[in-house]
């Protein structure tokens, strides 16, 4: 029982963190913009204390770092008049990136430069120091000529952190700007979804299919809202599922695009459901909808964006299959976490063994298709095969990627590798009619089948 009990917590602090979470995401560029902000404006009501004695400890303070007020008033409308010119300098630049991103890129590379920690704290310290100079003149009043303040060496200190925040933003446009750490951004990225989202899964039973589920009663639950499925809470679904004594197979992933009426799940049980609407409305309100996708749950939109930076890449208008080919070999990598995983469906909850007539084996429990290999690895790369398809060296790219998952597959994905190594071949060789050219396609679609082959064994 205690032991149930602490599951049942640290679920609760797991759904009340992912929560957070989900919500800091969405509002990321607003608190650490605000957060800047926010720190310059208790800065300036601390020094304004100090200044107007409100709070006496300036005595206690070495003279050299105490000036006049006049001084200090001609510090501050200084740097006030600078600090928000180059703020708006910043913002500038920002968008110039920005339009760079969309232009060259993918219009959804734009978050990994805009959603920088380093871009919106530049922008918010300088616009955070304009409202501190501000904020201290007005509160220097002529009546306290006779008195030493240190607001103009606090701005001082501040336009000294400015600048060395100003060297890092431009260190970091110019980074931004080059391709390669561009990928390596979005990889890294990437791979730490995939990372947390096996893990979020390892040690549950696997199965390559759906098992056999028998009951009185099935009843599919509809979404009732219009939006990508960002975030499945289970620990709410198994709850559901135990409530009404029944098996939950869901019927999408996350990352899909639901909309109202659009079956959500399929509900197995033995029981006759007195109260359908809130098994529904209770489904419903265990999902997170968005609308726009997001990379933070779903590790095929992580995948995506590389294909899509690849897909630009190929495009008439940039014709550059270097970096097609460069990206298809970070893409291979992260296919092949998932290609190590052997089963497809996951099993949320505990089976039942010795179970008695009537009573459901899976009762309680929860199915989610985690890892739909061959669907992921086709769809993922159909777009790139159709631009590349006649170009010898991105066609060979492709092959190797497709080696790389090989290599590192689980037996039971390797029958469907060679299926697609055969789909690949019969699209793209009839395109080349030099002996060279077929003889590199054959030779790695012959390494693939060597593989798959070896490995069945």
């Amino acid at each position: 029982m205690k032991s149930m009990k602490g599951i049942l917590i640290l679920r609760g602090v797991r759904d009340v963190l992912q929560a957070l979470r989900l919500t800091f995401e969405e509002k990321r560029m607003w608190v650490t913009l605000g957060g800047s902000v926010l720190f310059s404006f208790v800065l300036a009501i601390g020094v304004i204390l100090l200044d107007t004695r409100l709070i006496t400890a300036l005595d206690y303070f070495p003279p050299f770092l105490l000036t006049s007020v006049n001084l200090a008033k001609s510090i501050l409308s200084l740097l006030a008049g600078s600090l928000f010119s180059v703020a708006t300098f910043t913002f500038a630049t920002m968008l110039s990136v920005i339009s760079f991103y969309s232009s060259n890129f993918s219009p959804r590379t734009v978050e990994n430069f805009l959603l920088h920690k380093t871009s919106m704290q530049t922008l918010g310290i300088f616009l955070g120091g304009f409202i501190y100079c501000l904020s201290s003149l007005f509160f220097m009043r002529s009546s306290e000529n006779e008195y030493l303040v240190i607001s103009a060496t606090v701005a001082l200190i501040y336009a000294l952190a400015c600048v060395l925040y100003f060297i890092k933003f431009v260190y970091n446009v110019a980074t931004s700007v080059q391709l390669e750490k561009l990928v390596n951004k979005i990889y890294k990225e990437a791979d730490k979804i995939v990372e947390e989202t096996i893990a979020s899964f390892q040690g549950k039973p696997m199965f390559d299919h759906l098992p056999q589920i028998e009951s009185l009663h099935q009843y599919t639950i509809q979404a009732d809202t219009n939006g990508y499925a960002e975030y499945i809470n289970f620990g709410r679904l198994l709850e559901l599922s135990k409530e009404f004594e029944g098996i939950m197979v869901l019927r999408f992933r996350i990352g899909d695009f639901l909309s109202v009426n659009e079956p959500l799940a399929i509900f197995y049980t033995n029981r006759k459901l007195e109260d359908e609407p809130r098994v529904r409305e209770a489904l419903n309100r265990s999902l997170t909808y968005e609308t726009e996708p997001s990379t933070m749950f779903d590790p095929n939109f992580a995948r995506k964006k590389l294909i899509e930076v690849a897909l630009r890449a190929v495009s008439p208008g940039i014709n550059d299959p270097n970096t097609a080919i460069h990206i298809l070999h970070y893409k291979a990598l992260l296919d092949a976490k998932f290609a190590r995983l052997p089963g497809r469906f996951v099993l949320m909850g505990e089976e039942k063994e010795d179970v008695d007539e009537g009573i459901l084996r899976y009762n309680g429990c929860v199915f989610y298709d985690f890892n739909n290999f061959s669907k992921d690895l086709y769809e993922s790369y159909w777009q790139l095969i159709h631009y590349m398809k006649t170009d010898i060296s991105g066609v060979v790219a492709l092959f190797d990627s497709l080696v790389t998952v090989a290599y590192a597959a689980h037996p039971k994905k390797l029958s469907y590798i060679k299926d697609y190594s055969n789909y690949l071949f019969n699209l793209t060789s009839p395109n080349f009619t030099e002996r060279l050219d077929q003889q590199n396609i054959e030779e790695r679609q012959q390494r693939i089948l060597e593989i798959t082959s070896d490995e069945q064994k």
